[in-house]
């Protein structure tokens, strides 16, 4: 899949990296179909000290749910979803 990644403070780049995966039973995997940077992924643009790897960036989407972990409750494969910033779980480095 595809993703933008910064990995210093001006440096960012769209790269191919590994598809996203159920990693624990609470995770949802979304085709996302149109995508955003929000204002907080662009605070670390001037100051982002580098990053072994890269940072992926972007956390506001539109997409269809493909997979949903054992523990999703609210969703289902085949789902329309929104991720917008004012929706959070609060558990996520994102939402932290």
């Amino acid at each position: 899949m595809r993703a933008t990644v910064m990995y210093k403070a001006g440096d960012v780049r769209i790269e191919n990296v590994p598809d996203a995966s159920i990693g624990s039973p609470t995770d949802a995997v979304v085709r996302v179909t149109r995508a955003c940077i929000c204002g907080s992924d662009l605070w670390p643009y001037k100051d982002l000290q580098p990053v072994e790897g890269g940072r992926r960036m972007g956390h506001e989407a539109i997409g269809i749910v493909e997979a949903v972990g054992a523990e999703v409750r609210r969703i289902k494969v085949g789902d329309f979803v929104i991720m917008p910033f004012a929706f959070s779980d609060g558990t996520c480095d994102f939402c932290q």
